[in-house]
């Protein structure tokens, strides 16, 4: 055969990247978004924004198409009543707690009467991710006091945990790791004057470290998540295993999302 034979075959070998052609995936579909925005010029961390016009088309497409967007509090009780999912559920988390968040997001939800989760990191509310290097990407403006209240208020965000500084947690002496579960818990619930029921690991390290899963935990919080891309078999085995996550992308299209929540993830390469 010849050379353009081949050739000719490389658009559907390509299209074997997507995952459309994989069985369904049941279980828990929970979206992982960081930044709501604009990406700074130079940003390398690009990937990590969403545009809120293509936010707004996808909490859209979720609406239109029949997912029911859920809380923490909506999915200790379906953990609680040890009853499958309909098959219909999405938790949508944002990692972090960026002013963008409140600026875009809380407003997109709003309007299309949609609910999210953010995971706080406590010690940089109303100042900057102070976990970036400001010499290789430029520090972000995190959500305020005030504006983490208003969207407590609302009804339509709920909070988690994430730390107190936002540390690879397995980097840490195991002491300080346990500070940095046990204090956010604590702070956060002070200021939120409400259990903290979820904690997601930052950078998703430490989700499987024995001494580490234990501590969160211990601690007394009922979700955690890590940073793998997938679904969660439902019902959840706690004991066992965390909760993972689907990471959603600046360049994700609408079929990209529906990827990821019918197949456990968009591409396999």
């Amino acid at each position: 055969m010849n050379k353009l034979y081949y050739l000719s075959l490389l658009p559907a070998i390509y299209s074997l990247r997507w995952t459309w052609w994989e069985k369904d995936m049941p279980g828990l579909s929970v979206l992982c978004y960081h930044k709501i925005g604009y990406p700074p010029e130079n940003s390398r961390l690009k990937e990590l924004w969403i545009k809120p016009e293509k936010f707004d088309k996808q909490i859209k497409w979720l609406i239109k198409n029949g997912y029911k967007t859920l809380l923490f509090s909506d999915l200790l009780e379906i953990y609680k009543s040890k009853k499958p999912l309909s098959g219909n559920e999405v938790l949508i988390t944002f990692d972090d707690g960026y002013e963008n968040n409140y600026t875009y997001a809380y407003k997109i939800l709003k309007e299309n009467n949609a609910k999210a989760n953010i995971f706080v990191v406590f010690n940089t509310i109303g100042k900057v991710n102070i976990w970036h290097n400001p010499e290789k990407e430029a520090w972000i403006n995190m959500a305020n006091e005030e504006m983490l209240m208003e969207m407590q208020e609302s009804k339509i965000i709920e909070f988690g945990s994430h730390t107190m500084n936002h540390p690879k947690l397995e980097n840490l002496p195991l002491e300080d790791a346990i500070y940095e579960i046990n204090e956010s818990k604590r702070q956060l619930e002070k200021l939120f004057k409400k259990e903290m029921i979820a904690f997601a690991y930052p950078y998703g390290s430490g989700a499987y470290n024995k001494d580490i899963r234990k501590a969160v935990l211990d601690s007394g919080y009922v979700f955690d998540f890590s940073f793998k891309q997938g679904k969660t078999n439902w019902p959840w085995d706690r004991e066992n295993n965390t909760i993972d996550r689907l990471f959603i992308k600046n360049n994700d299209t609408l079929f990209d999302l529906k990827l990821n929540i019918k197949k456990g993830r968009d591409t396999i390469f």
